[in-house]
């Protein structure tokens, strides 16, 4: 068998290696055209199937119909690539491939027919390994989770690959599910492109596909990001324009001088928010680098999640006290005896943000900062609010120049922290 690492591009490497030795369950790989993402994922699926005598598998696209021209002839090219073409059997009706020395099977299947998804079993072994191809076309992670409790079933270990180009626009479902898969211990996460696939192996794409990517890179780089970098790019009417993803180590938040913490009350379903910032003025650099939510909570109990937060050591192994550091809070009716509760049973100094008539100033100067760096593994749902954001639309599908309410909770105690701030300019 020819070896599978030479079949792939370096930057698939490691993974190859977490998949043989089922380090993840979930292989989440996106980017833009010629990444070689799916090229790479059918290859995994012959090993496997290969490897491992109870492993069968089900490649799952949205629509049936485009299933024998895309993902069926990818496999079997993985089959042919790896020198296996003796060892197995294909056939269209029904569309399945079979190892011929065990009998296991890689089946085909449609999203849009519910039933034979339901139906598929194994003579031998289980569904140990799905792939959603095309991820982004499917009605939403609860489509997929429904389709994975349908399959994963008969065993213990499973191997599921996700594959798609991300969308243009931040709140794609499939998007804004990339961030949490980030932060997941089962997931493996991976980006590619074409210029990983250039810069390794030139020959593979050829001339003609790296020609027209460069011309689309010289005509509109925003769209030549979009479709071959697969980069998350927009529609133009993103809010913040400035928003930095960022890994914060423990010494990077040490060394901020300036901390600003804010909080935005809430109950139910509005979630109570609470974050902590890093302010660089001269920089014009806002680091939000940690965040708190929660729902149905008491002022003693969302005290406590403060004090907490403001209670750490300065230097490695030094002893941890609390921090007298002031917390800017949403002004409302209701805040007045939670501030109170705060103030007087656990000693945080707390101060209502001024914040009449600020909304939009507030908004504005945040978007005029030059960076606003988030972690996203600390900070997932501050993370996704600003990444999110976008003016409002007319009627007729323009950007007006209205920012709309809601999904914003994290933005607001960021603004409260802010406010002095914004009102220094």
């Amino acid at each position: 068998m020819i070896s599978a690492a030479d079949l792939c591009i370096p930057r698939f490497h490691d993974v190859l290696g977490d998949v043989m030795a089922h380090g993840h369950t979930h292989y989440w790989l996106h980017g833009g055209r010629g990444s070689t993402k799916s090229s790479f994922i059918s290859l995994c699926i012959v090993l496997l199937v290969v490897a491992f005598p109870y492993a069968n598998a089900c490649v799952v696209r949205r629509f049936s119909n485009t299933l024998r021209d895309s993902v069926y002839q990818q496999v079997l090219w993985a089959i042919e690539a790896l020198g296996l073409s003796a060892y197995f059997k294909a056939k269209l009706s029904p569309m399945e491939i079979v190892y011929l020395p065990t009998g296991q099977r890689i089946v085909f299947r449609g999203a849009d027919d519910p039933l034979k998804l339901k139906g598929v079993k194994f003579t031998r072994g289980y569904c140990a390994i799905t792939w959603f191809e095309e991820l982004d076309q499917f009605d939403g992670i609860e489509a997929v989770r429904s389709i994975l409790n349908s399959l994963r079933r008969g065993g213990e270990d499973f191997w599921i690959f996700y594959s798609y180009n991300p969308p243009k626009t931040m709140w794609s479902w499939v998007n804004v599910e990339c961030i949490e898969r980030k932060r997941r211990a089962d997931t493996l996460v991976r980006h590619s492109s074409y210029l990983d696939v250039v810069e390794t192996r030139p020959g593979w794409l050829g001339a003609p596909f790296v020609e027209e990517a460069e011309y689309l890179r010289e005509e509109n780089e925003r769209a030549w990001r979009w479709e071959y970098l697969g980069e998350v790019t927009g529609t133009g009417g993103a809010v913040f324009d400035n928003i930095v993803e960022a890994r914060l180590t423990d010494e990077r938040v040490r060394g901020f001088e300036r901390i600003r913490n804010g909080v935005d009350w809430g109950w139910f379903p509005d979630p109570w928010r609470f974050v902590r910032c890093g302010w660089e003025p001269d920089a014009r650099r806002l680091t939000v680098f940690e965040e708190h939510s929660a729902n149905k909570m008491m002022p003693a109990d969302t005290g406590r999640i403060v004090v907490d937060a403001l209670t750490y050591a300065d230097e490695p192994g030094a002893e941890p006290y609390f921090h007298d550091q002031m917390v800017w809070c949403d002004d409302t009716p209701d805040s007045k005896v939670q501030m109170a509760t705060w103030r007087r049973e656990l000693g945080i100094r707390v101060h209502p943000a001024r914040k009449a008539r600020m909304r939009r100033l507030s908004y504005d100067w945040l978007a005029g900062l030059r960076e606003i760096v988030i972690d996203p593994a600390c900070c997932p749902r501050t993370f996704e609010e600003f990444t999110c954001k976008e003016f409002l639309r007319d009627r007729d599908g323009r950007w007006i120049d209205e920012i709309p309410d809601g999904d914003d909770h994290s933005i607001d105690a960021v603004r409260y922290a802010m406010m002095d701030d914004v009102l220094r300019g």
